[in-house]
C-alpha cells in the first residue's frame, strides 16, 4: 500500500495537464488559505489536493490548515503548505501567528464543520471568507448553521438548489463550480496486469467495477449490485464484481457478497478494499460504477460509466447527458430520476454488452469531454475568478 501511495504522490507532483500553465496578466499571484478538517480519503479531500496542485501551478500561494491524514503528502507535494492542528476546532488560534506572517489573502473552507473555524479563522485574519459546499445537507441542520460566506460556491446545481432557501443559503449569491480531473493520471490504456493478480482474475475476466466510499447511502449501490450478481452471472457467465473502497458499511458488504458467492459456487464478487491505485482498477471496468468525482474519473479512463450514489440511479453517461449528471454530480447530490435497484443495473450493463463498439465510442466522446472542459486546468480558472471577485468585492 506504501509503495502504491509513494507512486501516487509522484504523479501528482508534476501533473502534466497543469505543469507549464502560467498565471494569466490580469491575474496577480494570490495566498489562498484552504481549511478543511481532515486529510483522508473522500471526495472533498481529493479535489483539495488537485485544486492545490493546479492553483500552484499557475502561479498561487496555496496554504491548507487541517488536521491532517492519509493524504497528508499527496497535499505536500501538489504544492500545498500543511499547517497542521491537533483539532480544528480548538487549535486553530494557535496557528494564528504563522498564518499571518505567510500574508493569506482570503479563507476558503471547505463544507460545513471546517466553515465554522473558517468564518473566525477569517475575521481574525481580516480577510475575506468563502466557504464551499459539496453535498446535500438536511435543512433541519442547515436551519442552525451561522457560517455561511457572503457568497457561498456549490460544487452543483443539485447543491445549489439544497441551500437555496430562506433557512439555508437565502439571498446569497451561489457560484457554481466543479470538479477537475487530473488526465494526466486517469487516462484509458493503462496496463492492468498486478490487478488482476492481485485479485486473483482470470487474465480474460470481464469486470463490473465499483469505486467509492462504504458509507450510508453510497453503500447502497454495492449492496444493488450484488443483487444484481446472480442475474448478470447467469446471461453472461464469468463476469466479477470488485468492490473498491472502505467505510463503516465495509462489514455489512462484506457479508452480502459472502452469501452471493455462496449462492454462485464461486468468488464472484470480491471486496478489494482501499487503494490508492484506483485509476488501474478503473481500467479493468468493462463497466465501471462511480458516483461525484470518482464517476468523472472512470470516464477519463475511458470505460463505460454508470452514474449510481447516495441520491439514487442516474444511469450510462454519454456526451448526451453528461451536464443533466453532472448538474446532480453523478447522482451524489440533488434527486437522481430513479431508485439504486438490481433491475437498472441489469439493464444499463446490457445496453454496453448490446454493441461494444458503440460503448467504445461513447466512451472515448466522455474523455475527449473531460479533457476539454472538466480537467485541472479549467477548474483552476474557474475558482481563479471566484477568488478574484472576493477579493475585489471586499
Amino acid at each position: 500500500m506504501e509503495r502504491g501511495l509513494r507512486t501516487r504522490f509522484e504523479r501528482v507532483r508534476r501533473p502534466r495537464s497543469t505543469r507549464k500553465l502560467t498565471t494569466p496578466v490580469d491575474s496577480p499571484a494570490l495566498r489562498i488559505l484552504l481549511v478543511n478538517r481532515h486529510l483522508n480519503i473522500g471526495g472533498v479531500e481529493t479535489y483539495l489536493c488537485r485544486l492545490a496542485a493546479a492553483l500552484t501551478a499557475r502561479g498561487h500561494c496555496v496554504g491548507l490548515l487541517t488536521e491532517g491524514g492519509r493524504y497528508e503528502e499527496w497535499a505536500a507535494q501538489s504544492g500545498a503548505v500543511l499547517h497542521k492542528v491537533g483539532s480544528l476546532k480548538n487549535d486553530w488560534t494557535k496557528e494564528l501567528p504563522a498564518l499571518r506572517a505567510a500574508g493569506y489573502q482570503l479563507v476558503h473552507a471547505h463544507n460545513y464543520n471546517s466553515a465554522r473555524t473558517g468564518r473566525k479563522l477569517a475575521a481574525a485574519l481580516g480577510v475575506p471568507y468563502l466557504m464551499s459546499v459539496h453535498g446535500p445537507r438536511p435543512r433541519l441542520k442547515q436551519l442552525f448553521f451561522r457560517d455561511w460566506s457572503r457568497e457561498v460556491v456549490a460544487m452543483s446545481e443539485g447543491d445549489r438548489d439544497n441551500i437555496s432557501w430562506w433557512g439555508g443559503a437565502g439571498a446569497r449569491p451561489v457560484a457554481l463550480s466543479f470538479y477537475g480531473i487530473d488526465t494526466a493520471r486517469f487516462r484509458p490504456g493503462l496496463d492492468t496486469s498486478a490487478q488482476r493478480t492481485a485479485a486473483h482474475l482470470p487474465p480474460d475476466a470481464r469486470c463490473l467495477v465499483f469505486v467509492s466510499r462504504f458509507s450510508n447511502r453510497k453503500a447502497d449501490v454495492g449492496h444493488a449490485l450484488l443483487g444484481a450478481l446472480p442475474e448478470i452471472e447467469r446471461r453472461w457467465p464469468g463476469f466479477h464484481l470488485l468492490l473498491v473502497g472502505e467505510g463503516p458499511e465495509h462489514p455489512a458488504l462484506a457479508e452480502h457478497a459472502r452469501r452471493v458467492n455462496k449462492a454462485l459456487a464461486h468468488e464472484a464478487a470480491h471486496l478489494v478494499g482501499p487503494r490508492s491505485d484506483v485509476e488501474y482498477w478503473m481500467n479493468l471496468g468493462t463497466v465501471c460504477i462511480c458516483t461525484a468525482n470518482t464517476a468523472l474519473e472512470a470516464m477519463a479512463c475511458g470505460r463505460p460509466t454508470i452514474a449510481a450514489g447516495r441520491t439514487g440511479f442516474f444511469g450510462l453517461v454519454s456526451p448526451a447527458g453528461f451536464e443533466a449528471a453532472r448538474a446532480l454530480c453523478f447522482a451524489d447530490h440533488g434527486m437522481s430520476p430513479a431508485a439504486n435497484d438490481a433491475a437498472a443495473f441489469v439493464r444499463d450493463i446490457a445496453a454496453v454488452l448490446a454493441d461494444p463498439a458503440a460503448a467504445a465510442r461513447t466512451a472515448a466522446e466522455n474523455v475527449a469531454l473531460i479533457g476539454q472542459k472538466y480537467s485541472l486546468a479549467p477548474m483552476a480558472i474557474d475558482m481563479e475568478k471566484i477568488y478574484l471577485r472576493q477579493l475585489r468585492n471586499s
